[in-house]
């Protein structure tokens, strides 16, 4: 079988979690992959404290396959400058983005460094991917007033599409249920970019933990070659962010593109809502899972 796929992913700290990470991806469906572009967020001039060490046991256990590269800057969490994206220094510090532009494959795998792989949820993406940009679990609903409202799903985000008028009136008047919350998009009011463009609406995006694109589609209008935003980016609208992909998803889709949903669940695990910055920030959270990770590749691939 010709190894299809490439893999990116971006790391930052978490060093037991993302060999677990790798790892079981290797072991459920390393045969459909060429290359693992292991891109190493940069906070050596930051005063970011990360637990556990370095990478050298999966960077050994997959030498064959990882090209590694740190970025010379750190993005964090911070908006994008869409006028700085022809200087490559600073456009290669966008996530995920080295990798998007060093694969020559059809397909890229983009994945979190705290998943979990149990069966082969690349062949069975392959598979399930047919016309479509992208495949992965769709939206953050769990952020989204029209999901609490009933109004939208990550199985119909294409059929529900708000005036503007009544995106922000959503915004305005839904309550999260009790654990949940909704991002402010309509405070102080809305970003005029949502009056241009109200669908796809702000949270949604395919998630970043576990996706498939089709290169053969979003290679040629993907910056650097074509006008859409990078799949990595973060945008600042107002106070409030886009996190990483909305505006992928939303370039690509006012292009004509879709995405499908798709139950990455039967094959990986990865908690919902996302734990990525909370688990950094929460030391002993942080702790109790890289000590559970290392238990892990203590019984099941061999780390001392």
């Amino acid at each position: 079988m010709n190894k299809q796929v490439d893999v990116i992913i971006n790391v930052c700290g978490k060093v037991h979690q993302t060999a677990l990470a790798l790892l079981t991806l290797e072991k459920s469906c390393g045969q459909h992959i060429d290359r693992i572009f292991f891109i190493e967020e940069n906070t050596a001039h930051h005063n970011v404290e990360m637990h556990g060490g370095h990478h050298e046991f999966v960077r050994e256990s997959l030498k064959d396959k990882i090209i590694y590269y740190m970025p010379e800057q750190w993005n964090y969490c911070f908006g994008m400058d869409h006028e700085k994206l022809d200087d490559v220094t600073y456009r290669h510090s966008v996530r995920y983005q080295y990798g998007w532009e060093m694969s020559d494959k059809d397909y890229v795998l983009i994945i979190h460094n705290d998943a979990t792989f149990h069966s082969d949820v690349i062949g069975a993406m392959l598979d399930g991917i047919g016309d479509n940009i992208a495949i992965g679990h769709i939206g953050q609903c769990w952020y989204c007033p029209a999901s609490f409202t009933g109004k939208c799903s990550s199985d119909t985000y294409m059929d529900y599409r708000p005036s503007f008028e009544e995106l922000r009136e959503l915004y305005r008047k839904t309550s999260a249920p009790e654990g949940f919350f909704t991002r402010a998009y309509h405070l102080p009011r809305m970003h005029p970019m949502f009056q241009q463009q109200p669908w796809p609406l702000p949270e949604c995006r395919v998630n970043e933990w576990c996706t498939l694109i089709d290169m053969k589609k979003a290679r040629g209008i993907t910056a650097p070659q074509g006008r859409v935003t990078p799949f990595g980016a973060i945008l600042s609208v107002g106070k409030q962010i886009l996190d990483v992909g909305c505006q992928w998803f939303r370039d690509v889709h006012v292009r004509g593109y879709t995405c499908r949903n798709f139950d990455i669940y039967k094959y990986m695990h990865h908690d919902v809502p996302p734990t990525g910055q909370p688990t950094l920030i929460d030391k002993e959270r942080y702790k109790r899972s890289e000590l559970e990770a290392l238990s892990r590749l203590q019984a099941e691939f061999g780390h001392p």
